[in-house]
């Protein structure tokens, strides 16, 4: 394979996960949808683009697939997604099965003891961050299944007529703060728990949570106002919560973005934008952004708020 064929490859990124695809251009593929947001569906684009451009046959059939692909994700903090392997193993117990570039920490959805219970032909299983590729080596997965650490499938986009299409429609109208409240974060969301707090009626342990977890998302928007562009104006908005489309133009529309959300931060940095990343609950944007960013993007790191 040229060094100029793919992706992250082009940039002189060795990529084991691309590496082991060019072993199986002869195989018919099934990349196997699982529940997720627009940073999901980023993963799925940037995994076409891939497969195509090595020149690997797929289905939208899984019954005619030689190889499942779960293109990636944070599946061990998801029991949803588990349970997506799971029925892939039980449906077709004798297709090989793979899983792209993902985020591995220790989680109550015990993946390891799932994994090495399995009977299914799990042949490889790549990280996207050195801490999940050393949660992998631990897990004490079967011997046969191949783990190595390669890049999030999404960077593959960073040379597709796709990316220039929108690198070009890009403009420079606001700062967008985008943050998280699902149990990956490090806080929640403002807007949700303030409408909890007004709507319901709480025990008073639960609403004393409620307004302490407010505080910490007042200190963080805090963060944001000392740190942004004040020459633009503010918008707040979980964006990967958005379907595919607006997610991509809003970030687009921005100069900059605040946010907590990996494929955010990813989106962002593909465009050009000057991107300051926060803490989650597990060091997930600080740990592929030294990966797979560093070289090349623009981004700085605010600390816990």
């Amino acid at each position: 394979m040229r060094n100029d064929e793919v992706g992250v490859f082009a940039e002189g990124m060795e990529d084991p996960y691309v590496r082991f695809l060019c072993t199986q251009r002869h195989r018919t593929f099934y990349v196997k949808p699982y529940p997720g947001n627009s940073g999901d569906a980023l993963i799925r684009l940037g995994t076409d683009k891939l497969l195509s451009q090595l020149g690997i046959k797929r289905t939208i059939d899984p019954r005619k697939a030689g190889v499942i692909l779960f293109p990636g994700g944070n599946p061990a903090m998801w029991g949803h997604n588990i349970e997506v392997w799971e029925d892939c193993w039980t449906r077709f117990p004798t297709t090989e099965f793979v899983v792209g570039p993902a985020t591995f920490q220790p989680s109550d959805t015990d993946w390891p003891s799932v994994v090495r219970r399995s009977s299914a032909p799990i042949v490889a299983m790549f990280a996207r961050d050195p801490a999940s590729y050393r949660w992998l080596k631990e897990a004490k997965l079967p011997a046969g299944i191949l783990t190595d650490l390669a890049h999030d499938p999404a960077l593959q986009l960073r040379n597709s007529e796709w990316l220039a299409e929108h690198r070009l429609a890009a403009t420079e109208e606001y700062v967008l703060a985008s943050f998280r409240d699902d149990h990956e974060a490090a806080v929640v969301g403002r807007s949700r728990f303030s409408a909890f707090i007004e709507s319901y009626d709480f025990p008073l342990s639960t609403r004393l949570r409620l307004r302490r977890e407010r505080r910490r998302v007042s200190r963080r928007l805090a963060q944001v106002e000392a740190l942004r562009d004040r020459t633009l104006p503010l918008k707040v908005a979980d964006v990967s919560r958005f379907d595919f489309e607006s997610f991509v133009e809003y970030v687009r529309r921005c100069r900059e973005i605040h946010t907590d959300r990996l494929h955010a931060m990813l989106l962002a940095a593909l465009l050009g934008k000057r991107i300051y990343a926060y803490p989650t609950a597990y060091g997930k944007l600080e740990s592929v952004y030294n990966h797979s960013l560093k070289p090349w993007a623009d981004v700085r790191f605010a600390g816990p708020a």
